[in-house]
């Protein structure tokens, strides 16, 4: 039976600090069309990879969110850790399409944990459940997947316990290397 009693006192922070920054933040701000484009205009994986390939934000600065979330009176921030695409912000183990492998040739969810702690704020992660790269995740039949309307593209080799595996360890990953995390958006 759920304990409301224990989810109340658990939230509570979370309802009297409810202020907060959330950003959206990955590949997808190179064509700046907003983080679903590679569904909206559906990209094949081997045309957005360009986008990898490209990837140096040398004006990432997360001292800076997080200065600037603390001096407008906000309480916590959120960042994108893996959006819809499957692009990973962090050294995971589990796939090479990662920020590490990219021209920024690092951690960025590192840089962004320490900066908010440092400004004494709560740090929030952003874990996107679907991965169009992946390629167990299912494709056909989802009516946002990229190659929703290639039927050549379907699911019959597909194997989701693969999947899952994958999905439960990049959360291991996120909640184990970076200290506690304060909200893990889903």
């Amino acid at each position: 039976m759920f304990d409301w009693n224990a989810y109340e006192k658990r939230m509570a922070w979370y309802v009297h600090d409810r202020f907060g920054m959330f950003i959206h933040w990955g590949l997808y701000a190179i064509p700046a069309r907003g983080e679903w484009v590679r569904s909206t205009e559906e990209i094949p994986k081997e045309d957005y990879m360009r986008y990898f390939r490209e990837f140096n934000p040398v004006d990432y600065d997360p001292k800076k969110w997080a200065r600037a979330a603390k001096e407008a009176g906000m309480k916590y921030v959120v960042l994108t850790a893996k959006h819809h695409d499957g692009f990973c912000l962090w050294d995971t183990q589990t796939t090479d399409f990662k920020a590490p492998n990219t021209p920024a040739g690092r951690d960025l969810i590192r840089e962004y944990v320490d900066a908010v702690r440092a400004e004494g704020l709560k740090v929030g992660l952003y874990y996107s459940i679907i991965d169009w790269y992946h390629e167990d995740f299912p494709h056909y039949g989802d009516r946002n997947h990229p190659m929703r309307n290639h039927p050549e593209c379907g699911n019959e080799h597909r194997d989701f316990n693969r999947y899952l595996a994958y999905m439960h360890e990049q959360v291991r990953e996120l909640c184990s290397n970076y200290g506690k995390l304060d909200i893990l958006w889903f």
